[in-house]
């Protein structure tokens, strides 16, 4: 597998539009000191078209100072407005049906399929609902080369397919470690054991009843957000076509080899929203109970507090990385296993994948293509050598606009990796051992600071949100 460099484009040597602006707003003021003032006009000013320069050239943990204006203010209006707090009240009256999270801007309201028992979560803004669906893997880590490689092309199917349904606006693979707990088997083992059953059976039990609680267990999501153009606020939404739209997508998942366990019913949809909230408390609860009906309000976390690089909620503290970088050579197939499957943390890994229509591809292409020869020129004007990373950056160019013409569609996708911990000493543990195994997987990752709330809803839950 190959993957291309981090676009970085600008409009004049590499510098955004916005630090081009700085830039140019400090050049300004210090002519018109320099003409208005000679060398005093220049020292009076210093701080102010200094402070132009710096914020418009200097970086930041490999970001512009200028890219950070947004984040850093918007947190800080949050916190002004105690929008990083959350509380929820369940005994106050809501709205009926409309799932409350986090994060989100907008609440979501809880549909359910008649004819199948699916539940759906439908954004009537954005004229979207998602759909989620468990899948279950045939093995690929010990499979032979042949059979991995097989796989690894009825996958690609899989993509490809998605990029001919003109309905499907957003995928979302979401793989995660958490536990599972013990409730499930003590449940099974008090209807099924006999009394007055041999020793054997009884040393079974009490290693039953000692059972730790936190067992960990992998689960593959897969969240599919759907264009539905008649979904309108003061309209219902009838799921028959929605229905025979998520038979198609089932039948080719399961035709790339992955067993479909079903479409989330409404109580399996909620235990997976509270799991990620609260990992406790989810490993105690029965995930097949307690499914909430259309009518009913539906909290996705009793709590949660969002601070500048964590989020705090039930009963977990977690962290939200973003994978700025892929591997930048040729990896196997298999590269994120320890990323994936590496104990030492309960971690999320989420690939959100938004499929681009051919024109669209073409004319990004183009305006690129634009805005290279434009910045080639300009540092050849000026005497400046191209480096390497500029003929990367033009070499993956010419070979997305290759495939396109090949007939391969295009796809826009993001990586988030969420680490969660009992507590903040365990939480700083586990990013640490996360960051060396995304070093094995030759990623590199950047948490995603002033945003853990909206990241995390992106991140841990399965809602196929737009892209960060």
């Amino acid at each position: 597998m190959r993957f291309g460099r981090l676009e970085r484009r600008g409009v004049l040597l590499g510098l955004s539009m916005g630090q081009v602006s700085l830039v140019s707003v400090g050049v300004v003021i210090l002519v018109l000191a320099e003409y208005g003032s000679a060398m005093a006009g220049v020292l009076i000013t210093a701080p102010l078209w200094a402070a132009f320069f710096v914020v418009g050239l200097v970086s930041v943990r490999g970001r512009a100072l200028v890219s950070w204006l947004p984040v850093v203010g918007h947190w800080m209006l949050r916190r002004m407005l105690r929008r990083t707090q959350w509380l929820s009240r369940p005994l106050q009256p809501d709205r009926g049906g409309s799932v409350s999270i986090p994060g989100l801007q907008r609440h979501l309201e809880l549909l359910i399929s008649d004819a199948t028992g699916a539940a759906y979560l439908a954004d009537r803004q954005a004229g979207t609902v998602t759909a989620i669906v468990e899948v279950t893997g045939r093995g690929f880590v010990l499979a032979d080369s042949a059979l991995q490689d097989h796989r690894v092309g009825a996958w690609g199917r899989v993509l490809a397919s998605l990029c001919q349904q003109p309905d499907v606006v957003r995928l979302q693979v979401l793989h995660r470690t958490g536990p599972c707990g013990a409730a499930s088997v003590r449940r099974w083992w008090a209807t099924n054991a006999m009394t007055g059953a041999p020793w054997a059976s009884r040393l079974m039990a009490d290693l039953i009843a000692d059972a730790e609680l936190s067992a960990d267990r992998q689960q593959c999501l897969i969240a599919v957000a759907i264009r539905c153009p008649g979904l309108r606020p003061e309209h219902a939404y009838e799921t028959r076509a929605l229905d025979q739209l998520l038979v198609t997508l089932a039948s080719v998942l399961a035709a790339a080899e992955l067993d479909v366990r079903g479409w989330l019913p409404p109580a399996r949809l909620r235990h997976v929203v509270r799991s990620a909230y609260d990992p406790k408390g989810a490993s105690l609860a029965d995930p097949h109970a307690a499914a909430p009906t259309p009518g009913s309000p539906w909290v996705g976390a009793m709590a949660a507090s969002e601070s500048w690089d964590s989020l705090q909620t039930d009963s977990a503290h977690h962290a939200v990385y973003w994978i700025e970088e892929w591997p930048r050579s040729d990896v196997h197939p298999g590269f994120l296993q320890p990323l994936t499957l590496s104990p030492g943390a309960r971690r999320i890994f989420t690939l959100l994948v938004e499929p681009v229509p051919a024109s669209k591809a073409f004319r990004e292409i183009r305006r690129a293509k634009v805005e290279r020869a434009a910045d080639a020129a300009q540092r050849s004007r000026i005497g400046r050598i191209e480096d390497e990373a500029t003929r990367a950056e033009a070499a993956d160019l010419v070979r997305r606009e290759q495939d396109l013409v090949a007939g391969h569609g295009d796809m826009r996708f993001v990586g988030l990796v969420t680490v969660s911990a009992n507590t903040r000493d365990e939480l700083a543990a586990a990013c640490r051992a996360t960051e060396t195994a995304a070093a094995q997987a030759m990623c590199e990752l950047r948490l995603l600071a002033g945003q853990q709330g909206q990241a995390f809803a992106a991140a841990a839950l399965p809602l196929a949100r737009e892209l960060l």
